[in-house]
């Protein structure tokens, strides 16, 4: 059985980022029901057939050819975000913006960037509260210090 447009389009967006929201809204849901629909569309045989049957196709295609292809672009796209950009404000006097010396980068996106690469490459697990103790993972301790008093 064929899939209706905002289904088929559901299918298809869905295996871009796997967000079923994100998917249903581009597919063309309104934002308000778009959580609504994403999940009976996802508890649908059919539409969940067609995601398994894009993926394949995906995957077919060379799309997503390997593991190191998606470290890759996910180093890429990590390395774009940590670099520092200025921080500019609006001058009245000059009406333009300029730069106020100090410089940011993308901190959520690096991060979301580095916990994909650990997951991949086996040092994250997947479920909350579980351990993984495969030989290759390592523990990181962060330690916040006050100045305050």
């Amino acid at each position: 059985m064929a899939l209706g447009g905002k289904m088929e389009r559901f299918c298809e967006e869905y295996i871009v980022d796997y967000s079923p929201i994100k998917a249903a809204i581009r597919a063309g849901y309104s934002s308000a029901s778009a959580r609504t629909h994403s999940y009976q569309l996802l508890k649908r045989n059919d539409v969940i057939e067609k995601i398994c049957e894009n993926q394949e196709n995906f995957i077919k295609n060379g799309l997503l050819d390997n593991k190191n292809r998606v470290l890759k672009e996910l180093w890429e796209m990590y390395e774009r975000a940590v670099q520092a950009k200025p921080v500019t404000v609006w001058d009245k006097e000059l009406k333009e913006y300029v730069e106020t010396g100090e410089y940011q980068f993308d901190d959520k996106i690096a991060m979301k960037c580095l916990e994909f690469i650990a997951k991949l490459g086996g040092m994250l697990s997947e479920k909350e509260g579980e351990k993984n103790q495969k030989k290759d993972s390592f523990e990181i301790v962060v330690k916040v210090e006050s100045d305050e008093d």
